[in-house]
């Protein structure tokens, strides 16, 4: 089933999908070298994004969805009890490390589910595809949370308003 659904996508799209749920994971797992003890967090709350989005199987965030219509993908990933414990501009650092030609778009500090945290938005070339991703990462209770958007530039601000969407109900415990 999920490859059918692949057929159906640009190259750029596909990459854009691969890169959701590839930039996700490194940027907590890469980080890790202590011994093993980081697991998912439990009892996260968010309402999925609409259609035409529809939730992706097997990736390494700990949900993704993506829009069938034009690649784009929303996605959480958590770390809890992580012995490597890193900073989280490291975890920001780690998650754009595969981009070329990297701009920053711009970056700041949030209050986000009452604790500090960075949002940052960038834009490069992901394996020679223009790619744009927006990021909110922060920590609470043991546990840090990368929560991300990545697009092609010309259809990001498509979906821009259903991100903020996730982002306004995402609740960590």
């Amino acid at each position: 089933m999920m490859r059918a659904t692949w057929i159906h996508f640009s190259k750029a799209q596909l990459l854009i999908a691969l890169a959701a749920c590839g930039l996700a994971a490194p940027a907590c797992v890469s980080v890790n070298i202590g011994p093993k003890g980081n697991q998912k967090a439990n009892d996260v709350e968010f309402k999925e994004p609409s259609a035409p989005y529809d939730e992706l199987d097997k990736t390494a965030a700990d949900s993704a969805w993506q829009n069938k219509n034009n690649g784009n993908t929303i996605s959480y990933y958590s770390s809890c009890k992580d012995p490597a414990d890193a900073p989280i501009d490291a975890v920001m650092r780690d998650l754009f490390s595969e981009l070329r030609e990297l701009r920053t778009i711009q970056t700041g500090n949030v209050i986000y589910n009452g604790r500090e945290g960075q949002d940052t938005e960038v834009e490069g070339r992901l394996d020679g595809v223009p790619t744009r991703i927006r990021a909110v990462v922060f920590k609470k209770n043991d546990c840090t949370y990368t929560i991300s958007y990545i697009g092609v530039p010309k259809s990001f601000e498509e979906d821009r308003a259903r991100f903020n969407e996730f982002l306004g109900n995402f609740r960590a415990p």
